[in-house]
């Protein structure tokens, strides 16, 4: 499993995003592939809010988590 790469803005931002998509989606008269896709993406959306990870972040080597974050771990100061 990836540390938590993600801050708590970014967070918050990403599930009201993933919210928003979410019920645009689900609102929709009919579902055909672009609204089950959207659906998709915010799903992920919402749940790398809430689990403060991100795998593109991850694969990219970018971390968003300031140095103040509690929830956050450095890799330099992590215990083995």
């Amino acid at each position: 499993m990836i540390e938590k790469n993600l801050g708590n803005i970014e967070r918050i931002f990403r599930v009201l995003f993933g919210l928003i998509l979410g019920v645009w989606a689900a609102l929709q008269p009919h579902l055909n592939g672009i609204e089950w896709f959207v659906l998709i993406i915010s799903l992920m959306l919402i749940l790398n809010g809430v689990f403060s990870r991100c795998y593109f972040w991850y694969i990219l080597d970018i971390n968003t988590c300031s140095k103040k974050d509690k929830n956050c771990i450095d890799k330099e100061t992590a215990c083995l």
